[in-house]
């Protein structure tokens, strides 16, 4: 992508030690831009970012105007906050690649295919990913139809490239280890050096072990005060189902929590600065993920993980739906992808649906 930003200033500065560098700034007199122009697509989006309030903001006509007005508009405004922080993430790619292309080039024949091809080539490693930024720019092109901003929406009738499911996707006890402690030293012929340093931060490495062990939502989880745990269980009621919920805490999960300094938190999850999470979570989960290298895994996808553990613990099918908010039909269809490795494991299913269907034993 070949970067041509209106209106940035460049200056050139001479520091103590002799050397020559370059600051950029969104406008004469604007704020510098800390991004590296090497870097095109971050520089970009700081671009568009640091400019899109102002009133004489560049790029009348284009796609980076449509963004602004939607931004402002009820159609944004009125979303949840946690919904609002995906759409950002979503936004800062949108405008990074097409924030100049104009009304006229949106509507004309062809632009359909540029944005399926860019659309393509995010899904060639994360298919989610790539329908969430279609589907918000797919909002954003009927929000500009709408205000009369362009004249033809291309993108009508655009098909999922992910099936929706992620039943079929869940965290390895590698993932696990490698998120709290850690890469594994391939090398290492000592304990003390088994892991290799970067590992998640902590707040983070917490929200990990309330999901693996309770199956809860992300939202329910962030939520979730110490009066819910009584040090032995955790109670509470599921958002979206309604249900209330009591579930058993296991000996690593209560051991975990309770070596977390309290202080003066009134919720179990916590930013670094001991604060619930008002906003920031998806982001700072999505960043960390990355460092540690773990690709195409989700915090929902943790909810899969714990069907696993608690299988693994000795948890009957039912008694896993009924604390995680899977149908029972989910939760057996999550362990026989992932954990029946045994012919025992795969009988005890077996066995049971001949108990409901009246197949011979």
């Amino acid at each position: 992508m070949k970067v041509n930003l209106v209106g940035i200033h460049r200056v050139k500065k001479r520091l103590a030690d002799g050397n020559t560098v370059f600051y950029h700034y969104a406008w004469r007199g604007g704020p510098r831009m800390q991004s590296d122009p090497r870097d095109e697509y971050e520089f970009t989006a700081e671009y568009v970012r640091l400019t899109r309030d102002r009133q004489d903001a560049p790029y009348k006509g284009c796609l980076a105007e449509i963004i602004r007005e939607y931004l402002k508009s009820p159609a944004y405004l009125g979303l949840k906050k946690s919904t609002r922080e995906g759409y950002d993430f979503a936004i800062k790619e949108i405008e990074a690649s097409f924030f100049d292309m104009t009304a006229v080039k949106i509507a004309a024949t062809g632009t359909r295919s540029i944005f399926l091809q860019w659309r393509d080539e995010i899904a060639q490693k994360h298919p989610r990913k790539a329908d969430l930024y279609m589907s918000v720019l797919k909002r954003i092109l009927w929000f500009g139809l709408d205000r009369e901003m362009i004249e033809r929406h291309p993108l009508e009738r655009v098909e999922k490239v992910s099936d929706g499911s992620r039943r079929d996707v869940i965290w390895t006890d590698e993932d696990i280890q490698t998120f709290r402690y850690g890469k594994l030293n391939p090398d290492s012929k000592s304990k003390k050096d088994k892991w290799l340093k970067h590992p998640a931060p902590e707040p983070l490495v917490r929200a990990l072990m309330l999901a693996i062990w309770t199956g809860q939502r992300q939202g329910d989880l962030l939520k979730l005060t110490w009066k819910a745990y009584d040090g032995h269980s955790i109670y509470l009621r599921q958002s979206k189902t309604g249900a209330h919920v009591r579930m058993k805490v296991s000996e690593e999960l209560k051991n975990y929590l309770d070596g977390v300094p309290r202080g003066n938190s009134v919720t179990i999850l916590t930013n670094g600065q001991g604060q619930p999470w008002a906003t920031g979570f998806k982001s700072s989960w999505r960043k960390a993920v990355e460092k540690a290298g773990i690709e195409g895994k989700t915090f929902h996808d943790l909810r899969g993980t714990f069907v696993t553990l608690a299988y693994r613990n000795g948890a009957s099918i039912k008694e896993i739906a009924e604390v995680s908010g899977h149908s029972e039909k989910d939760a057996e269809g999550i362990i026989r992808k992932h954990y029946l490795v045994s012919s025992a494991a795969v009988e005890s299913i077996e066995n049971r649906q001949k108990r409901f269907t009246g197949e011979p034993g």
